[in-house]
């Protein structure tokens, strides 16, 4: 038995015979669909409804038509502000307000750390991207924090596991549960704004250091050289980094009772802008070195030489490798040996007040020292 197929059915067959064939433009997906043998780019959505043949049997050929096409569509073409063509500032502002987002430091710190990936990736603002362009900026900051043409995800590098955590709290930003509001606020996003390739990550353990050395040699370098003394001091006992030490500023010391604080967040007049994008105080260990500091003018740097980034890349770093064995970078070391510094100091004065409790305890003839926290000791324990 022959079934034959009407002129419909035929015609039917032959729009679906190839399925899948889309093309991206304007961060959205528009289907291509075979019409009696050419190529129609076609879509029914209320924001961009269109019908249009392509002229070619070609897909490839139909898919450089279509995007041709597009682009001399006219600006009304869209229904307002669906056509993406906001920056990213707008959606970081809208963003801040969302009814889904998570708390409010969280929150604006995913806002600061897209603002620094899109400065690593192109010297930009976020003023300055377009929503449009979000893809790309994956792939970007990834070969820019590599310093390679283009990004390689597959191999294993020590820095990976950083850039993957700033393109996480970044893409918080456009996370799926989000869509429908920006949607509402007339925006667009791509959608694989948020759909970003990770970078084969490895995980190293900080090269051996002589720290009881190190901290011997470092106070001889005072009277000796008080450049390297002040860099070195930085890096070890506030674990600033190699571009914080070299535009830190007398001001940017703060006190806070008997402690004193390295202040980091973004400085435009003192040309710096912070990493993270993140505000924070870093504890200063050393209290000769905060007293140096504070002496010195406000307004100028730290280490104040005309040839301060070329040096600092060179002369801490000779003088650190007898103290660091095989760090790649030694300067960068020493903010291990803070972190470990850190951990100390707060599990001592961890201790030290649960042992001050339990003697205050014992005193009042408590049987539980919860009660004597509970009824007796003011909130901040003195």
């Amino acid at each position: 038995m022959v079934i034959r197929m009407t002129d419909k059915t035929q015609t039917s067959a032959r729009k679906t015979a190839v399925t899948g064939a889309k093309i991206r433009w304007d961060g959205r997906e528009l289907p291509l669909v075979l019409d009696r043998g050419t190529w129609r780019i076609r879509s029914r959505s209320k924001s961009l409804p269109i019908d249009i043949g392509l002229g070619t049997s070609s897909l490839v050929e139909a898919k450089r038509v279509a995007r041709e096409k597009l682009a001399a569509l006219p600006a009304d073409a869209m229904a307002p502000g669906t056509r993406s063509r906001e920056t990213l500032e707008t959606v970081a502002s809208l963003y801040l307000g969302a009814p889904k987002r998570c708390g409010e430091d969280s929150a604006h710190g995913n806002v600061s750390r897209l603002r620094v990936v899109v400065r690593q990736a192109w010297g930009k603002e976020l003023a300055d991207v377009k929503v449009r362009e979000l893809p790309d900026l994956w792939p970007a900051y990834v070969a820019a924090r590599q310093k390679r043409s283009r990004p390689d995800y597959a191999t294993r590098r020590a820095e990976n596991h950083g850039i993957n955590s700033a393109m996480k709290q970044a893409a918080s930003v456009f996370i799926p549960a989000l869509r429908p509001f920006y949607r509402r606020q007339g925006i667009e996003l791509p959608q694989d704004a948020s759909n970003i390739i990770w970078c084969a990550e490895t995980i190293l353990k900080p090269a051996e250091a002589d720290d009881e050395g190190l901290i011997a040699g470092w106070r001889n370098l005072r009277n000796t050289d008080p450049d390297m003394w002040l860099a070195v001091g930085l890096a070890r006992f506030a674990g600033l980094r190699q571009a914080e030490i070299q535009a830190m500023r007398g001001k940017w010391l703060v006190r806070k009772g008997a402690a004193c604080y390295v202040e980091l967040q973004d400085r435009e007049a003192d040309g710096y802008w912070s990493k993270t994008g993140r505000a924070y105080r870093a504890l200063l260990l050393a209290p000769e070195l905060a007293e140096y500091i504070e002496a010195l003018p406000a307004e100028s740097p730290v280490i104040n030489r005309p040839d301060i980034e070329r040096w600092i890349q060179r002369k801490p770093q000779t003088w650190l490798k007898r103290y660091t064995g095989s760090a790649k970078a030694p300067l960068h070391r020493l903010r291990g040996l803070y972190a470990d510094h850190v951990r100390r100091e707060t599990e001592e004065a961890i201790l030290a007040r649960a042992e001050a409790v339990r003697e205050a305890s014992r005193n009042l003839g408590h049987t539980e020292t919860a009660t004597t926290e509970r009824h007796y000791l003011t909130p901040d324990g003195r």
